[in-house]
């Protein structure tokens, strides 16, 4: 049995991770802040989740939270926000506090960054204050790479059981059999589902390499479901869990996408939220290839991901959302 701490517990990903955790017999501690959902934080209380109560972005918290861990997960970090500010605030400097107070230790624990794609899309530099915020979380972790073993996984698009913005933003347009695309040119794209990503997590946590400064490669892995997917193969695998028509997918030229991320955006202040599309999304969509090789973590993890996009889907739609063919 492990002692695991994982930060952002209470996120989507968490909450699955953390359920496999305890269903192998782990034991974890949650790293949460104060503000957490209650309901979030019953959920833990309910699967006997050790939650101590901390700040990433202040450091509060984590001497408490690290001391006994012998395996680390971080998860938490924002993926949309307001401002580049606020992405490096939580993403960057949130992740520069928790590797220095696991490093400060007298015995550091392994650490598994959760980064993102984004921080490196098809091996080329990031495109969005997104994933400049999870690069410079990347950085923050290599330069302790003396003093903590880390390992990093860069899922790309993640969707299952709790996702509450791919699909939700996908099914409206499913169900009217009318689709948008942004951008006019050829897109692929690779996805994972939830629970082959909680695998792949778990994986690093035992085995493969460990980052090193003079080499960029090592302890870096990108992990999908192996296929590259048209944005039409998606919106055919989600209109067939549906039980509906192939839908007529429409491509949305970048400037009108531009247009509309910031229209949404000043709905978002008026209603003190930061929308799914904004412009930091928009210039994602600008990147024709989001797609990446599983073929280290293969070799290194022994990982291979078992959830085909159409099966995950399906069984999304008939257990979450009340639909069935």
């Amino acid at each position: 049995m492990r002692r695991f701490l994982v930060t952002g517990a209470t996120g989507f990903i968490g909450r699955s991770l953390v359920r496999r955790l305890r269903a192998d017999g782990h034991a974890v501690t949650a790293l949460v802040r104060v503000s957490s959902s209650p309901r979030r934080r019953h959920e833990l209380d309910r699967l006997g989740v050790d939650c101590v109560e901390g700040d990433l972005e202040t450091g509060a918290g984590l001497p408490a939270a690290v001391a006994a861990a012998d395996r680390v997960i971080h998860l938490a970090g924002l993926v949309k926000a307001r401002t580049a500010a606020d992405y490096f605030r939580v993403n960057a400097e949130g992740t520069r506090r928790l590797v220095s107070a696991l490093a400060a230790r007298p015995d550091p624990p392994r650490l598994v960054v959760c980064s993102s794609l984004a921080a490196s899309p098809t091996a080329g530099p990031p495109v969005s204050y997104y994933g400049l915020s999870k690069l410079a979380a990347e950085t923050a972790a290599r330069r302790v790479a003396r003093r903590l073993p880390v390992v990093i996984v860069r899922p790309p698009i993640v969707y299952g059981p709790g996702d509450t913005e791919f699909l939700p933003s996908l099914l409206p347009m499913a169900r009217l059999g009318v689709m948008l695309k942004g951008g006019l040119g050829p897109r692929r794209f690779c996805l994972i589902h939830v629970g082959d990503l909680c695998t792949a997590l778990l994986a690093a946590a035992e085995r493969g390499r460990t980052v090193r400064q003079d080499d960029p490669a090592a302890g870096v892995y990108t992990v999908c479901d192996g296929v590259e997917h048209s944005a039409e193969d998606i919106c055919l695998a989600l209109t067939r869990a549906l039980g509906r028509r192939p839908p007529l997918v429409i491509p949305v030229p970048g400037p009108l996408v531009e247009l509309a991320a910031a229209g949404a955006e000043v709905v978002g202040r008026v209603r003190g939220t930061v929308p799914i599309l904004n412009r930091d999304k928009a210039r994602e969509m600008r990147c024709p290839s989001w797609t990446c090789p599983t073929g280290r973590a293969a070799a290194e993890l022994g990982f291979q991901a078992r959830t085909t996009l159409q099966h995950g889907l399906a069984a999304l739609v008939r257990d979450e959302i009340g639909d069935s063919p």
